[in-house]
């Protein structure tokens, strides 16, 4: 009786995989908080390493899509003219940058 019906009685609960992925999306947006504002010292320290950058170690804490982020390494490149950094493979807006130290 149950092998004529085969996998048509488990069809609800395909959607629940659909409703974990959007449940998911949801607390990630959620969790989301706005780019934080720098003061004008942090922004002058920042300016400061990367004006007298010489190939030592950094660590730089970053604001991207809602979230904080920290990345440790040597910047591969600094670009004024499009006002980006390039630390490992990672590619960072000055403006989202909220910190930048040398280690």
């Amino acid at each position: 009786m149950n092998e004529e019906r085969g996998m048509m009685k488990y069809m609800p609960y395909q959607s629940l995989t659909a409703q974990a992925a959007f449940l998911a999306k949801m607390r990630y947006e959620k969790n989301k908080t706005p780019r934080p504002l720098i003061s004008s010292d942090r922004a002058e320290e920042i300016n400061e390493v990367l004006v007298n950058y010489d190939e030592e170690e950094v660590e730089a804490r970053y604001w991207e899509d809602g979230y904080m982020f920290n990345i440790r390494g040597i910047i591969a490149k600094i670009s004024a003219t499009f006002k980006f950094l390039i630390i490992g493979e990672k590619e960072i807006p000055f403006k989202n940058l909220i910190e930048l130290t040398r280690i």
